[in-house]
């Protein structure tokens, strides 16, 4: 089978290269500014040489509530009904443990060790969207991706994308008279379609970190991790059009991944004085195994060859096994300690999109990592945090993030093509995402304490049915594709709660 049947797009390796805010409810209260901090297991996991700063023992459970809204709205040249879905969670998003062990002698203070898992990005997520009178249709895009294959090579052993099988046979193009190799779609000029799709997504990344530390004589603390990651995602999703005459279609596509990888991370804390601390760390790429079950079915409706009705069309079901490798990760940190109430601290994290690699079980490369090379660039994170302690028990935080979208200019304005996997035609192009956060804690003891953080999460994104095309030769529009106007909008609250010994 060709990697060209169903193969990752760059899209999809970008769902899979980025995280989410995570770890304790004082972290993430902050905005997850702790990578110069250490002590807490949020600056630990961004930073091992957090590691080294602890003077105790500890151990943290974490628990969320997240409640994701997303609103589709019409934008310019696309007529859309507003329409809004909800989905509410609860997880359990942290647990960890945390080794102290002091040195007796020497400018080595302590060798401490840790143990700690995130659950660092959440799928899940329901939207969907629909148009009216549309000038385009998926099927201009299938004549596109067909043109080129002659109708013999038009079937699941050929090396034709599934996509054009499944046109094919379902009778939604035709081969252009006088050709052997080019079609068109079975819609006649000046013909508008009312699209229509319905989406659900699943699943989660999960990372667990295993880190030693030390420090040394209170000036230099410094820790290395080892990290194994696990993803889960699956997308459930129809897509269908309806054209004059009372015919139409509907694209059922189901994918599910599973994939496991490891990951280093190194990274050093420097005190020159008491109430300063400067931090650097380094993430190695995490090279991903992971295999993709998939399959389609495409149902014409009141469509006919030789005056009979074209029944349903499906996809074998087949696994995808493929191997993928994320980018880097530098972060720069500082905080600031203001006497025995105040903390205020400040993480840049950047990252370099191009270095994503896809490749198959036996190492050959994608064609993919053309496109992701030229399509995205280097982004940064930018997180900043303060805390204020108002008692010995009570403290109160707040925090913002930035996380910059990586698309390059001309990608992100929806003018190139872009490669999704297999038969599912469908992507958004996101804008930044925002978080504002803020939260609260309370020691009830020395050894107990509990912590709760609210999390308000913001991204607006371009939502496309399909992808616009143009002629390489003439640099002219041949496939038009409208965006939606994509809002979502996450509200978390979480507990952390904690005991030292």
């Amino acid at each position: 089978m060709c990697a060209y049947v169903f193969g990752q797009g760059e899209i999809d390796a970008l769902r899979y290269a980025t995280h989410d805010l995570s770890g304790s409810a004082r972290g993430q209260a902050m905005g997850g500014a702790f990578g110069a901090l250490g002590g807490d297991v949020t600056g630990v996991a961004i930073n091992p040489a957090g590691v080294g700063i602890y003077r105790v023992s500890e151990i943290v459970a974490n628990m969320s509530l997240a409640s994701v809204n997303v609103k589709t709205d019409a934008k310019a040249g696309w007529n859309g009904t507003p329409t809004g879905l909800g989905k509410s969670k609860f997880n359990f998003d942290n647990l960890s443990y945390i080794g102290y062990y002091p040195l007796a002698k020497g400018s080595v203070n302590t060798l401490n060790f840790g143990f700690n898992y995130n659950r660092v990005k959440n799928f899940d997520r329901k939207y969907s969207a629909s148009g009216s009178n549309m000038s385009s249709s998926l099927t201009d895009y299938m004549v596109t991706l067909t043109n080129g294959f002659q109708d013999s090579y038009l079937n699941y052993n050929g090396d034709a994308p599934w996509l054009s099988v499944l046109a094919w046979e379902g009778g939604l193009i035709n081969p252009k008279q006088g050709t052997n190799n080019e079609y068109e779609s079975l819609l006649k000029e000046g013909e508008t379609v009312n699209p229509k799709m319905n989406v659900t997504e699943k699943g989660c990344i999960e990372a667990y970190d295993f880190t030693i530390g030390s420090n040394i004589s209170d000036k230099f603390f410094w820790g290395v991790a080892f990290s194994l990651t696990d993803i889960y995602y699956s997308l459930s999703s129809d897509y269908g059009e309806d054209f004059p005459g009372d015919s139409g279609f509907t694209l059922d596509n189901y994918l599910e991944t599973n994939g496991s990888g490891y990951q280093f991370k190194a990274g050093v804390i420097v005190k020159p004085i008491d109430a300063l601390r400067l931090g650097v760390s380094y993430h190695s790429p995490i090279w991903y195994t992971m295999t993709d079950y998939y399959f389609a079915k495409l149902t014409p409706d009141n469509i006919f060859i030789d005056n009979k009705p074209i029944g349903q069309q499906a996809t074998p079901s087949d696994n995808w096994n493929y191997q993928f490798q994320t980018p880097y990760t530098w972060t720069f940190s500082a905080a600031a300690i203001i006497g025995t109430h105040a903390i205020v601290s400040l993480d840049y994290e950047t990252k370099n999109y191009t270095s994503m690699y896809l490749k198959d079980r036996n190492g050959r490369e994608y064609s993919d990592n053309k496109y992701i090379s030229e399509d995205f660039q280097s982004a940064s994170t930018l997180r900043i945090g303060a805390e204020y302690r108002f008692t010995p028990q009570f403290s109160g935080r707040l925090g913002y993030a930035l996380l910059q979208n990586p698309y390059d200019a001309t990608f992100k304005s929806g003018d190139k093509e872009v490669m999704t996997a297999g038969t599912v035609p469908h992507y958004t192009i996101d804008e930044d995402a925002t978080y504002y956060t803020a939260g609260i804690g309370y020691r009830f003891t020395p050894q107990f304490y509990m912590d709760f953080a609210f999390i308000y999460r913001q991204q607006d994104s371009d939502l496309y049915f399909y992808t616009p095309v143009k002629d390489i030769g003439t640099n002219t529009q041949i496939v038009h594709s409208y965006p939606a106007s994509f809002k979502s909008r996450t509200y978390k609250g979480l507990l952390t709660l904690g005991y030292k010994f």
